[in-house]
């Protein structure tokens, strides 16, 4: 009896040594598993952090996008008004440069035309040659033009046209002296309201002898009897050739104020 009562005892005491140890270990792991949830609590923590951190900065990105798009909007109605302002300026350019081009071709149609209209004057003004009286003596030939000349600057222009006419091709004047009888019986015409016979005159010295000392009085001459008998267009093409051949002349400059 006591035997078995002692073997009971052992038994009793065994039994609870072996559930103090289970519970020994049963408290480890959970210490474990405390400890690994409080690191991954802690973990959490510091990725939650980050988290709101990244939020914060996605946050201030947005604000900045949100700042750009507002700039955008109200600079996209400038640019559009900037860029329609810059075609439109090409748009004008372009024409501007088509007219020029124009103009240009059409300018030189014109001085193409008077030259052909000088030309035809000129020879308009062979049939209407009055008959010419020779001088017997150079000398005497030479005076009659200067006393002409003379009377045309007194505005004696019956009287210098009847000196100046028995000059016409007289064989004891030089070229340069022929050009003074023209040019002075174009002047006469021209004083005297008759236009078209100055442009005869004036034009036999400037198609003949564009060099000569008074191509560029012809020339301009011919505009002002051109701009007489009402062919503006034709006077201003006169006008612009004396500016552009006999720059630096008196005769230039005059052509220029009828410009």
């Amino acid at each position: 009896m006591t035997k078995i009562l002692s073997i009971v005892v052992l038994a009793t005491l065994f039994t609870s040594c072996i559930k103090t140890a289970d519970q020994v270990n049963r408290e480890k792991r959970f210490d474990n598993m405390t400890e690994q949830l409080k690191d991954s609590q802690g973990l959490m923590a510091d990725m939650v952090g980050q988290l709101k951190d990244m939020q914060k900065q996605l946050d201030r990105m947005n604000g900045k996008i949100e700042e750009l798009e507002h700039k955008q909007s109200q600079a996209n109605p400038e640019t559009a008004k900037l860029t329609e302002s810059v075609n439109l300026m090409k748009t004008q350019q372009e024409t501007e440069a088509a007219q020029l081009l124009q103009i240009q071709n059409e300018l030189k149609e014109q001085r193409t035309f008077i030259e052909k209209v000088t030309a035809s004057i000129a020879a308009m003004g062979e049939k209407e040659k009055a008959p010419a009286t020779k001088a017997t003596k150079k000398k005497s030939a030479r005076s009659d033009l200067e006393e002409a000349l003379q009377l045309i600057k007194e505005n004696k222009y019956a009287e210098a046209r009847t000196e100046l006419e028995a000059l016409i091709d007289h064989d004891d004047l030089t070229p340069g002296d022929h050009n003074k009888v023209m040019h002075g019986l174009g002047k006469v015409e021209y004083y005297t309201g008759n236009s078209e016979k100055a442009l005869v005159y004036f034009s036999k010295i400037y198609t003949k002898y564009p060099k000569a000392s008074l191509a560029p009085s012809s020339l301009l001459f011919i505009g002002r009897s051109l701009n007489k008998l009402g062919k503006k267009d034709e006077a201003k093409q006169a006008f612009a050739k004396v500016v552009e051949d006999y720059k630096g002349t008196k005769e230039a400059n005059e052509a220029k104020k009828e410009l």
